[in-house]
This record gives structure tokens, C-alpha cells and sequence, in this order.
């Protein structure tokens, strides 16, 4: 009996250890991807080239593993070149052509289809294809991004198609962040630290949120400012630690400390006229990509904020104020997108003519 009493006692001490570990790696120094989703997606298929055929000029690679008809092609021809006219290349998925792409804005397409992964899986009823490929048009560190495109295959005959581009590889990049019901993914992106030595490899990273849609991907912000992590980690950025966040729940920095939600920009006066930022009309200040459309000047900042609305009225959300004070008087210019291609914009302008708003192309980074 008393041999029982004493196994019985060891083991509540070994329950216990273990339960103060598994407290310890949860609020740990050391992150992963997984450790960020609050709920992770459920792989169900590996999806693996099988077989390849050819019709006429075309190679065809059918891919076995995934719940829909799956398969690549590749357009064989003399009059194709790698720079100046490249192969024809894509997907096809129920009979249905995709591209393949590596932006967000999805404004051009790759003309390689080499697939570093591929897999099925499921995420809150909804069944989802990830085909993970190279990106082809980078030099040195950009190199190291991976191409991925997100396929919602839930109605058969409805696919939707989600792209964006990531130093990190793997299913893990898929989740739930934020508790609204929805997909979402990370992107980890190279921003290398101040004291950085040029021509060594990066090993901080910039993490940002965002939810897939039926259209395009929408970065998750609380009341303007982005949710984000910043991180240095390994190579793959498979373990990381945190020096700085604004994020959707406690995270701790790398002395094991709560990380304070810090966010992006240091704090700043909103509508500042000194400076050529970017805000919404509640005046928080948006960082700038490259392309925007510039729809009007006005002299007040009240007329640019009621313009706004009425922008946002006609189904453009994105809309925002830029304040110019070296063209003579000071002026709140209203623009629609911020884009990082000019593809992107041009597309955002045609909407805008359709809709009867008229508006000019801007490069915001070459202007100011």
C-alpha cells in the first residue's frame, strides 16, 4: 500500500513538472508560425505530380492527392523565349485555367510552374488547395520569397484564387488570427535591422496578417494600425523571437518579458501639413506603397474628409488624404488605393471611370 501511495505521489510531482513546462513553452522567448494561429487548418491531402502527357505543343502535369482535377501546362515552342517571349504556363483546376502569380494585386503573371509544395486542406468547413512555387524574377536575398497561390475550392464550380509572396514556406502560414470566422494568412517579409552589415544575410523579418477574400486580401488592422511582428529568426524563419509587436493577443519579446503593443509609427500629429503622408480620413497615418489614384485638391480639410465619404459611398473604401503645401497654398488631396504596382492602380481607375469619377495616376514614391 505504501509502495502504491509513493508511485502515486511521484507521479502527481511528474503531472505537475509537465504542466509548468507546457506554461513555460507557452509563454516562452521562442516562437513559430504554428504558435501565432489561435486555430490551425487541417491538411487532407498531399498533392504530388503523378503523370504528364502531351497534346499537340502542350505538356500537361495531372497532380494526384487533392479533391479536384488538378493539373499544370507548359507550351512547348522555337518562337518562345525566357526574356522576351516566355512559354505559356498555368493551371487547370476542374477545367478551369488559373495563372500563376506571386502579388497580392495578382498584376503579373510568373512563367515558371515549378511546385515546391502542394496541399489540400480544410479550415472551418471550407476545403482550400495551397500550391507553393519559386519566384522567378528576384535577385540575391529576394530569392529567398516563395510564391504562393491559394485556391478556395469549397464550390467546385466557383474557384477563387488568393496570391501573395513569403520567405516562409509551409502550411503554417494558414489560420486563424484574429477570431472572425474567417481564413486567414501570414506574410513574413525581409526587413533587415539597423545595425544590419551589408551583404549578410537578413535575419529579421516584418510578420502581417490578412484574410483572404473572394477578390483580393485584406491587411488586418485595429483602427488603422496594422497588426504586425517584428522578428529575428533563423534562416526559414522556422523559430524566431520578438522585438517588437502590435498583435491580437500577448506575445512576449525576447527576454521573456510581455512585448508592450507598440505600433508601426511612432506616435504622430494626424492631417500633419509638414510632412507628405498618407491617411485615412480619421487621420491615421497609412504607410505608402508606390501607386495611387489622385482624385481632387480642395482647400479644406473638412470638404477633403466629406469627399471621402462620399467616395466610400460608391463602393471604393480605400480612400485616403494627402496634404500639399508646396504648390503654393496648403491643399488636402483625396486619392483611391494604395497599390504597390502600377497594374493594380490602372485596374482601380478603370473601376473609377465606370463608376463616373474621374481621376489621374500618381507615383507616390517618385512625386514626393
Amino acid at each position: 500500500m505504501r509502495i502504491l501511495k509513493i508511485v502515486f505521489i511521484a507521479l502527481l510531482i511528474k503531472l505537475s513538472f509537465l504542466t509548468v513546462v507546457a506554461q513555460e513553452i507557452q509563454s516562452g522567448m521562442s516562437y513559430t508560425m504554428a504558435k501565432l494561429s489561435q486555430e490551425p487548418v487541417k491538411v487532407i491531402g498531399e498533392v504530388w505530380p503523378e503523370n504528364s502527357r502531351e497534346v499537340g505543343d502542350t505538356t500537361f502535369t495531372i497532380y494526384s492527392g487533392a479533391s479536384v482535377d488538378f493539373k499544370t501546362y507548359f507550351v512547348n515552342g522555337m518562337q518562345y523565349d525566357n526574356i522576351f517571349n516566355p512559354n505559356p504556363t498555368g493551371m487547370y483546376i476542374n477545367g478551369k485555367e488559373f495563372l500563376f502569380y506571386c502579388s497580392m494585386e495578382k498584376s503579373i503573371r510568373l512563367n515558371y510552374n515549378n511546385i515546391l509544395e502542394a496541399k489540400e486542406f480544410e479550415f472551418l468547413g471550407k476545403r482550400y488547395l495551397m500550391v507553393v512555387s519559386f519566384r522567378e524574377d528576384c535577385l540575391g536575398d529576394n530569392c529567398r520569397y516563395r510564391c504562393y497561390n491559394l485556391f478556395d475550392i469549397s464550390n467546385e464550380r466557383r474557384v477563387f484564387q488568393t496570391s501573395f509572396s513569403s520567405v516562409f514556406q509551409g502550411i503554417d502560414s494558414f489560420g486563424e488570427f484574429n477570431n472572425d470566422g474567417k481564413l486567414d494568412f501570414l506574410r513574413v517579409a525581409l526587413k533587415p535591422s539597423q545595425d544590419a552589415v551589408e551583404g549578410s544575410d537578413i535575419d529579421h523579418y516584418l510578420i502581417t496578417a490578412y484574410t483572404a477574400g473572394k477578390s483580393s486580401p485584406k491587411q488586418l488592422t485595429d483602427q488603422g494600425h496594422s497588426y504586425y511582428l517584428y522578428v529575428n529568426g533563423d534562416y526559414e524563419v522556422y523559430d524566431f523571437m520578438i522585438n517588437q509587436a502590435y498583435w491580437f493577443f500577448e506575445v512576449r519579446d525576447s527576454k521573456g518579458e510581455i512585448a508592450k503593443p507598440t505600433k508601426y509609427f511612432a506616435e504622430y500629429i494626424s492631417f500633419d501639413p509638414l510632412y507628405q503622408y498618407l491617411y485615412n480620413p480619421d487621420g491615421v497615418r497609412i504607410e505608402k506603397n508606390n501607386w495611387s489614384i489622385k482624385l481632387v485638391s480642395l482647400g479644406d480639410l473638412e470638404a477633403a474628409q466629406e469627399y471621402c465619404r462620399e467616395i466610400q459611398e460608391k463602393e471604393f473604401e480605400d480612400v485616403y488624404i494627402m496634404i500639399d503645401q508646396y504648390s503654393g497654398d496648403i491643399t488636402f488631396q483625396v486619392f483611391v488605393g494604395n497599390f504597390i504596382s502600377k497594374d493594380g492602380a490602372e485596374r482601380e481607375a478603370g473601376k473609377l471611370t465606370t463608376a463616373g469619377i474621374d481621376g489621374d495616376l500618381f507615383d507616390l514614391r517618385r512625386k514626393y
